[in-house]
């Protein structure tokens, strides 16, 4: 038996997320809604503006879990605490439907598998997320750790399922470019990812950044802010899939340029730090079924 074979398949998280409209909104100021134009995304970042509906980002639903840490299971740390050198490798969300303004939700997360990269390990998990009060199959996030250090134990290279990506050999359809503040994670933070390389400037470089970064999961959000912009009109009920491979990191005080070519059903996109560093690659987007 491998590594990590018992836990391939395990349901690793099983619980309740509840939040209410305060917390929608912190999200969307977290990733930057408002900071390039205040009055562009009222419907995400404000509850009483006449003649607009609150609205949630799709991205939102990534925010979606217990609270519980899983990291241990895989023997990459102890205490919940973040291991040193593990960074966010992948993320995607799934939508069935847009995301109420206040609810509750019961989540449960599974781990696909472990997957062996040599210098590190890629743990993928699943999380499955349905509304408390209706059962109704709200959507999915799939995301991926990548544990420095913790390879070359036989396992799997990747997923069986993995889909090949191609950069169009055209120029973008699309491009949407948006500011990341200076403060972007002393924000995003108050969400609950306290990961200390976002704010301890030690931490950070142990972890191999020159300095904090914004986190991951901000950085995926401006991403899919991007995306609704560029492709949906802004109009959530369009949005059906978004995913791709964190490359470089993103500083805070970064502008970040997102490429985008149409595709059947969608569309690909990377996006990128001041003309210079690839951020966010191999990104596919679809839209919601029916559209």
């Amino acid at each position: 038996m491998g590594k990590y074979d018992h836990l391939a398949g395990k349901e690793i998280e099983n619980g309740y997320y509840s939040w209410d409209s305060d917390r929608a909104l912190l999200y969307a100021v977290g990733v930057g809604a408002g900071l390039d134009d205040p009055l562009r995304e009222l419907q995400f970042t404000t509850e009483n503006t006449p003649g607009v509906e609150q609205q949630v980002l799709p991205s939102f639903l990534v925010l979606m879990s217990t609270g519980g840490s899983w990291i241990p299971l895989l023997g990459w740390g102890e205490g919940g605490q973040s291991p040193v050198g593990m960074v966010h490798g992948e993320q995607s969300v799934t939508l069935a439907r847009p995301i109420p303004p206040r609810g509750r939700a019961h989540v449960s997360r599974v781990l696909i598998d472990v997957y062996d990269k040599g210098s590190g390990a890629l743990a993928v998990t699943e999380t499955r997320v349905t509304l408390a009060d209706t059962g109704a199959y709200l959507g999915s996030a799939r995301m991926s750790l990548f544990g420095q250090g913790q390879g070359n134990f036989g396992g799997p290279r990747r997923p069986e399922d993995e889909q090949p990506w191609h950069q169009p050999g055209r120029a973008p359809d699309v491009t949407v470019s948006l500011p990341v503040g200076l403060n972007q994670s002393l924000i995003y933070r108050l969400l609950g990812d306290r990961t200390l390389h976002g704010t301890d400037p030690a931490r950070a470089r142990a972890d191999g950044f020159a300095r904090p970064v914004f986190f991951g999961l901000g950085t995926f959000g401006v991403a899919g802010r991007a995306l609704l912009r560029g492709l949906c009109g802004e109009d959530i009920s369009r949005f059906g899939t978004m995913g791709g491979r964190f490359s470089k990191p993103v500083f805070p005080g970064d502008r970040l340029d997102a490429l985008i070519w149409h595709t059947e059903g969608g569309a690909v996109f990377q996006l990128w730090a001041n003309n210079e560093r690839l951020v966010f690659d191999r990104g596919i987007f679809c839209y919601q079924a029916g559209i």
